[in-house]
């Protein structure tokens, strides 16, 4: 087998805050096995150096024939895709709504074709979000919106937030609490209808409760391909609808994800708008990595 790896680091179009980390660049891995290529895109909190550690060890274990003994999930999500290529076609992506409300209205007025749902981030400030939220349905009458909490909202922001809205608009409420239980007591106390992200729960498959709606997969920081898909099934079995999302990956794994969500959900689109922050994909126009944004650390070319 032969394995490469090379580091990468695109610039953001602006500042972008992620888990309370102010990122103005994007860091990560390209793997290239065979001929086919991986995205090692870490978490924003994670160690860049552990991650790259954990990285070319796995890959020395590849060149010696053996299993790659990788724990970090971004690593095994990169790995995963480069060993096993992904082929189903890409599913589509829902319209991600952050910003300046001008800029989300004007956008929207430009619009030929609505789209009739839309994935909003909400910023904590119920005056803002409920008059967004307002404005989109008279916008668009019969929008549905995914409303993104991330678990940085205090309960009266959230109780505030849902006075003012329509929530017959409303399809999740995504992460309304720091974590699973706290999302479980907000949801069973006030009734509303949640959504859980995979990665903030124990097992990556929660407890269903009654206002448990769905289950949103982000794959680079789950793992593998196919942990992707026992946890969809698992979630599907237990009567949850599951989405997949992005987390501000490259071109690369922008695609993948995509791919990946074209098997899984092939009847729900993926949130993977998050591209736009970056100035360059990091790919090429055949969706190959750009030479240009590469450095070789690990290959047999690396001297």
């Amino acid at each position: 087998m032969s394995v490469s790896v090379y580091r990468y680091s695109l610039p953001l179009t602006k500042e972008k805050v992620i888990d309370g980390i102010a990122l103005r660049r994007r860091h990560g891995f390209y793997v290239n096995m065979n001929g086919h290529w991986g995205e090692v895109a870490p978490s924003v909190t994670a160690d860049p150096a552990a991650t790259e550690t954990e990285l070319l060890a796995a890959c020395e274990q590849l060149d010696a024939g053996l299993e790659p003994n990788a724990t970090l999930p971004w690593v095994r999500f990169g790995l995963g895709c480069a060993q096993t290529p992904l082929t189903t076609s890409p599913a589509t992506s829902l319209p991600l709504l952050e910003g300046e409300r001008e800029s989300i209205i004007r956008a929207w007025r430009c619009r030929r074709v609505h789209p009739t749902q839309a994935w909003l981030t909400l910023t904590g400030d119920v005056q803002f979000d409920a008059g967004l939220v307002r404005e989109l349905s008279i916008l668009v009458p019969g929008l549905r919106l995914i409303l993104d909490a991330g678990g940085r909202l205090n309960e009266q922001q959230l109780i505030g937030l849902w006075r003012h809205i329509d929530g017959r608009a409303i399809d999740w409420l995504l992460d309304p609490g720091a974590d699973e239980a706290a999302t479980h007591a907000l949801a069973r106390e006030y009734g509303w209808p949640v959504a859980l992200s995979a990665d903030r729960c124990s097992d990556g498959t929660p407890a269903v409760f009654e206002e448990l709606k769905a289950l949103v997969l982000r794959p680079s920081l789950l793992g593998e391909p196919a942990l992707c898909r026992q946890l969809a099934n698992t979630a599907r079995a237990r009567g949850l609808q599951v989405m997949l999302a992005g987390n501000l990956e490259s071109g690369l794994a922008h695609q993948h994800i995509a791919q990946l969500a074209g098997e899984l959900t092939p009847e729900r689109p993926a949130l993977l708008d998050g591209l736009r922050y970056l100035l360059h994909s990091g790919v090429t126009t055949q969706g190959q990595p750009d030479p240009q944004h590469l450095t070789l650390i690990y290959g047999p070319d690396c001297l």
